[in-house]
């Protein structure tokens, strides 16, 4: 987490717990299902400067690729501003979705925006691209409904 957030004294870790209409909202907005396994409970982790504010958003999201789960951890400030993200697990044989000119594409671009990454990157789609990219959609459109309590989700 401190590769994104250097300065970053401490954490803190939040589980907000997805009811059905948040999940159909997420759902729905996305445009596929989210994976099992990540219906119940969504994780991110707070991260916190020397006198305790916050100062940005740590998220680990994991999305299906050709060879097994490909796991990414990304970093927002506290504009919603993506600081940086790195791919800490994958088994793809395509590695062009670890490259830096690849991550780097979604550095610098506001969270808010996260329906358009497919747009972003323009090369050869892989397995991996894909599920780097549906994994940032995913993760985001969750902690909006979840987190900033858009009102695709708000209970009635």
């Amino acid at each position: 987490m401190t590769k994104i957030f250097p300065n970053a004294y401490d954490y803190r870790t939040v589980n907000e717990k997805i009811a059905p209409k948040q999940l159909a909202a997420i759902e729905k907005t996305l445009g596929f299902e989210v994976l099992p396994g990540q219906r119940d409970v969504f994780q991110y982790f707070t991260m916190t400067g020397e006198k305790g504010e916050p100062i940005g958003t740590i998220i680990a999201v994991t999305q299906k690729g050709e060879y097994g789960a490909v796991e990414i951890v990304f970093g927002f400030d506290t504009s919603m501003v993506v600081k940086g993200l790195y791919v800490q697990r994958a088994r793809e044989r395509d590695r062009r979705f670890k490259k830096r000119e690849f991550l780097d594409l979604f550095v610098g671009r506001n969270a808010k925006d996260a329906l358009s990454f497919d747009k972003v990157y323009t090369g050869e789609a892989t397995p991996g691209t894909d599920a780097v990219i549906r994994g940032l959609k995913k993760a985001l459109v969750a902690y909006d409904i979840l987190v900033l309590n858009s009102a695709k989700g708000k209970s009635e």
